[in-house]
């Protein structure tokens, strides 16, 4: 393979080679005769240097080169100095377990067949600036002790070796591959790297694997492309590794440890982000400014020193299940959805979010945490959320807004959670623990009950429910009115069933006796009306008991709403007075209130209900019986009306 390039030594006599001539004027070790060659093979035998500058290599003179080489104390080749700078290999360059012990250098050379350094041993510096593995590389096993530099090299796919594999290879020196393209997938598995690698500007169109790898010193990914998967499953990395501006398809992190933060800054993930298992401890943010663009999943990853996470952009969802963090973090993300069950945050947590539908079941949030909508400006590249936040509202069917939607608290121990600015029309609080320590702070909000017998916007303010009473109702009582919440089956295996009155109204107890001990009497009060709507259609083991609890609380609905609705217990005021003013008028006066109409008979009944009396009125039997009901009704109903008013505007 002829080449043209500008060359600094003798070369060969034959027009057109650039191989460097054995004497000046002479042949190529390639084109020599068999005496010249004979002569050259001798004195690399006798000195261990070889010098085949641009000489273009077959099978059989490499083999003849290498079983001239001086044999170190394994028998294997040694080679004291080696230049093959821009030598071609024509057919399959096999260099294992040979020993180079000073420099080799393969700068501009080019591998048409497979190059095949299995178990070599670089002890001096290994260049392979601008090399071309056309048929593929393997390094397996190979010890660079010195420097390796693969700056610019390029590995193409061969049919035995696809790229370059570097398995349980171990680099003592720095280790360049700045600019490098591995197109048929590199494999760098259980690899050692002593010192620091660089991979900036590397381009890798297959697989990448650095599963196993342990990187002691920094490693530098900045602004690589990984066209195919990129694995780095239960890697090590001891010192620094940056990953900014990198570009991944598939990225499997499966059980690496960081001892220092990652920099991942700017990095996107086009498809599949796997850091399940994942040891970070180093105390840096993480995973600022990056865009997912699909799910990004953490579960059971542990952050030793973390205590900002974000703010990232996942397009499909961030998975933290199991998480583990040991520190005070905030996390700040824009998603569509975030699942956190049986994480454990023992520092707290403030989860500040856009747009995403939460899970948190089973999750530790004892300590001080808060989550609630953030509203940092975002930079160019997350300005496409408000397109998949549009989709997604389309989904769920819901207004557009900016606010999280707590989906489920279910199992979770609440005792230090603070929500502001969260939706919990659609929120499980189904085994949740401390529920009554739950903060419920500013713009939360919950679903309303359907207003009754169809009267829309004139319900007067219809109270607020909880998810687990609109599930129950639309289930088991009222369908035609009552609609189930959202609940993504994706969140859970099976639907869950409804639950039960009474459960219901031990969640209603505990939101409002929270709202309580803060002294939030008018927040407390919708809560109050759900737990005594679930009592009264509680059903025990005791009918008796229950017709007659029963009968008290639909009574106390009936006439107050629990106490807490003034407009009805007057309404019940004003309609008792009205019947029994007619029932005055009729039957109740021996001497009736003058002029004797209707309307005199209304005004003695109201001035009854509040015990006041008229001494020309004398009343029959009836009107005896017809004043004593309205003195005991009257002060009755209005004191449930000042009642429902106090607790409206109770301080």
């Amino acid at each position: 393979m002829t080449q043209r390039i500008h060359v600094e030594w003798p070369t060969c006599a034959v027009d057109g080679c650039i191989g460097i001539s054995l004497t000046p004027g002479q042949p190529c070790l390639a084109h020599g005769s068999e005496e010249e060659t004979a002569a050259a093979l001798k004195l690399i035998g006798e000195t261990g240097v070889i010098d085949a500058r641009g000489v273009s290599i077959t099978e059989d003179l490499l083999e003849r080169v290498l079983a001239a080489a001086p044999r170190g104390e394994d028998g294997k080749p040694s080679l004291q100095g080696s230049r093959f700078d821009w030598a071609t290999f024509s057919g399959d360059a096999e260099f294992d377990e040979v020993t180079f012990s000073g420099d080799a250098v393969f700068d501009g050379a080019t591998f048409e067949g497979s190059a095949e350094f299995g178990d070599a041993t670089f002890t001096g510096n290994a260049q392979f600036f601008q090399a071309a593995f056309v048929g593929g590389a393997r390094f397996d096993g190979a010890t660079f002790t010195g420097g390796a530099g693969f700056i610019r090299a390029i590995f193409r796919g061969g049919d035995q070796f696809p790229g370059g594999s570097f398995v349980v290879a171990t680099f003592k020196g720095v280790c360049w591959f700045t600019g490098a393209t591995l197109s048929g997938g590199a494999d760098f598995s259980g690899a050692t790297f002593e010192s620091m690698v660089a991979l900036n500007g590397a381009t890798f169109t297959g697989a990448a694997s650095f599963s196993g790898a342990k990187f002691r010193a920094g490693a530098a990914f900045g602004s690589v492309t990984f066209r195919g998967a990129a694995q780095f499953d239960d890697a090590t990395f001891e010192a620094g590794a940056e990953f900014e501006g990198v570009t991944f398809r598939d990225a499997e992190f499966r059980g690496v440890t960081f001892e220092r933060s990652p920099d991942f800054h700017g990095a996107t993930f086009k498809g599949r982000a796997q850091f399940a298992r994942a040891i970070f401890r180093g105390s840096e943010p993480l995973f600022p400014q990056v865009t997912f663009k699909g799910v990004a999943r953490f579960g059971d990853a542990s952050f030793e020193q973390t205590r900002r996470f974000g703010p990232l952009l996942a397009h499909r969802g961030l998975v933290l299940d199991g998480v583990h963090f040991m520190q005070p973090v905030a996390i700040e993300a824009s998603t569509i959805g975030l699942c956190c069950r049986k994480a454990r945050f023992l520092g707290g947590v403030q989860f500040r979010l856009r747009w995403a539908a939460v899970v948190l079941d089973d999750t530790d949030l004892a300590a001080p945490s808060w989550l609630g909508a953030c509203y940092w400006t975002a930079p160019e590249q997350f300005q496409w959320e408000r397109q998949i936040a549009t989709a997604w509202v389309r989904l769920l069917g819901n207004e557009l807004h900016q606010y999280p939607q707590l989906l489920s608290l279910r199992g979770a121990n609440v005792a230090g959670l603070g929500l502001s600015d969260v939706s919990l029309s659609d929120c499980r609080f189904e085994r949740a623990h401390n529920l009554d320590k739950l903060r419920l702070e500013s713009k939360i909000a919950f679903a309303t009950a359907p207003p009754p017998l169809g009267l829309g916007a004139f319900s007067l303010g219809w109270r607020l429910v909880i998810a687990e009473e609109c599930d129950w109702r639309a289930q088991r009582f009222h369908p035609h009115r009552w609609v189930s919440p959202f609940w993504p089956r994706w969140l859970d295996e099976d639907r869950p069933y409804p639950l039960g009155v009474g459960q219901v109204a031990e969640l209603y107890r505990a939101l409002r006796k929270g709202r309580e001990d803060n002294k939030d009497e008018p927040g407390a009060a919708d809560f109050y009306y759900g737990e005594m709507e679930m009592r009264r259609h509680t059903r025990s083991f005791i009918p008796s008991r229950d017709a007659g609890e029963r009968a008290i609380l639909t009574a106390y609905w009936l006439v107050s709403g629990y106490g807490l609705r003034a407009w009805r217990a007057v309404a019940w005021l004003a309609v008792i007075t009205a019947i029994l003013a007619l029932a005055f008028h009729l039957v109740g006066f021996t001497v009736p209130p003058q002029p004797a109409s209707y309307w005199t008979s209304l005004l003695y009944a109201f001035r009854a209900t509040l015990s006041l009396t008229d001494s020309e009125v004398k009343l029959t039997a009836w009107g005896e019986l017809l004043q004593a009901v309205l003195r005991l009704t009257g002060p009755v109903l209005l004191g449930l009306a000042l009642l429902a008013l106090r607790g409206r505007v109770k301080r």
